[in-house]
Parts: structure tokens; C-alpha cells; sequence
């Protein structure tokens, strides 16, 4: 029981306490605004209305559709509407609010945007689960608590680990579009979205065929791709930069 306790904890450390550090790293050696970080968090938090619609449309099409079919039709459309949404909030970032457009402000977006998800959705929301389940387990249903013991202890490190490579990732998204509003190569932002959709929709099918574990290795590629994106993309006057 005691791993089992250390693991949620860490979970929720990890994906609370990991974006603060990161936007620390940048404000304090990049000079960049906080204002940054947050915009990106509440940007990412106004893409979300892409929900509902997620919802009605697969309600839609429960009917018509069967089977695999309706789970490969739905993962493209929620994986082509976490693009379109969340990259749209990016270009309305980069530009119409952020200035002047600069690297490391590509950066610290995408913590924001990243961290956000990360720490209000998912850290908080482990870190509330793990106190109602450890203290106030009378609340809960008998299933819930069977979960909660059955869980092997690092389980919940799995998504600490999950929220890590997603962070990259939205990093990596951010400065694309960056890069794309510096030097008015436009064609990244299509790019970008097609690039977003493929990786949301690659782990939601891999989940739904062969299992988290799965899903989560396929994540690791993309994030391996991400962070050669970041240092790819990263201005020559950054290269010797050290974090």
C-alpha cells in the first residue's frame, strides 16, 4: 500500500510541479513573461469547446456507423478537432497578441498549454482522487475503492510519464507555429494540425487495439520527434544557450 500511495503522490507532483519548473527555467534564463505562460494555459483551456461537439457528433453517428468503423471515424474527427482547435488558438497567440514574436516565447506557450492540461486536468484531478480515496474512502463506491487497491503502485506513473512526452509535444507544436509567424512559412500550420491530428488519433486507436501500454510507446515516438523539432527550429543565437 505504501508503494501504491508514493505513486499517486508522485503522479500528481509530476504533473503539478513539472510545467512551474519548466516556466521558471525560461523566465528566469530567456527573460520571459509569465503572461505567456498563462495565456497559453487559458487558450488551451478555450479550445476545449471543441467538446460538446466532439460529443453531439459522435452521438450523430452511433447509428449510422458500426463497430471499428465508428471508432476510427471518431478518432479522426476528435484527433482533426484537437488540431484545427488547438493549433487555431496558437495562431491567434503568435498572431494577434503576442509581441514582438520571439523563440523561447514559442516556448513558454506551449508550457503553458501543455502544463494547463497537465496540471488543472489531470495532476489536480489525481492529487483529489488519491485524498477522497485515502481519507474519506466511505464516500466512494465499493467498485471504486476495488480499483483503487487492485492498481499495481506505478500504474499512476504511467500517466505522470504520459503527461511528460504530452507536454513535449505541445512544445513542439507551439514552435512550429512560432516559426511559422517569424518567417512567414505558413504552410507549417496546416502542417502542424495534420501532424497533431496524427498523433492524437495513433494513441487513441493503438489504445483501443492493443492497450495503454501500447498506446503510450507509440506517444514516445512522436515526443522523440518533438524534441528534435525543438532544437531543430531553435535560432542560431540559441544553439549555445545552456538551460
Amino acid at each position: 500500500m505504501a508503494l501504491l500511495d508514493l505513486g499517486y503522490i508522485l503522479s500528481a507532483v509530476i504533473e503539478i510541479i513539472l510545467p512551474i519548473i519548466l516556466a521558471i527555467i525560461i523566465w528566469k534564463k530567456f527573460k520571459v513573461s509569465w503572461a505567456i505562460f498563462f495565456l497559453g494555459l487559458i487558450l488551451f483551456i478555450a479550445s476545449l469547446i471543441r467538446i460538446p461537439l466532439n460529443n453531439y457528433i459522435s452521438v450523430f453517428l452511433k447509428t449510422p456507423l458500426k463497430g471499428e468503423l465508428y471508432i476510427i471515424i471518431i478518432g479522426i474527427i476528435a484527433g482533426f478537432s484537437a488540431g484545427i482547435f488547438e493549433e487555431g488558438v496558437r495562431c491567434i497567440a503568435f498572431g494577434a497578441v503576442i509581441r514582438p514574436r520571439d523563440y523561447y516565447k514559442g516556448i513558454m506557450y506551449g508550457i503553458g498549454h501543455g502544463g494547463g492540461e497537465s496540471m488543472i486536468f489531470v495532476g489536480f484531478s489525481v492529487l483529489a482522487n488519491y485524498i477522497v480515496y485515502k481519507f474519506f474512502p466511505n464516500i466512494l463506491p465499493s467498485n471504486i475503492i476495488s480499483q483503487f487497491k487492485s492498481s499495481a503502485w506505478w500504474l499512476p506513473l504511467v500517466g505522470a510519464g504520459e503527461r511528460i512526452l504530452a507536454i513535449t509535444i505541445q512544445i513542439a507544436f507551439s514552435v512550429l507555429i512560432m516559426h511559422a509567424f517569424i518567417y512567414k512559412k505558413f504552410y507549417i500550420i496546416p502542417l502542424t494540425i495534420l501532424f497533431h491530428a496524427l498523433i492524437d488519433f495513433t494513441a487513441y486507436y493503438v489504445n483501443y487495439k492493443l492497450g495503454m501500454l501500447y498506446a503510450e510507446l507509440s506517444v514516445v515516438v512522436f515526443a522523440v520527434a518533438a524534441i528534435a523539432v525543438i532544437f531543430l527550429l531553435q535560432p542560431k543565437k540559441y544553439k549555445h544557450a545552456k538551460l
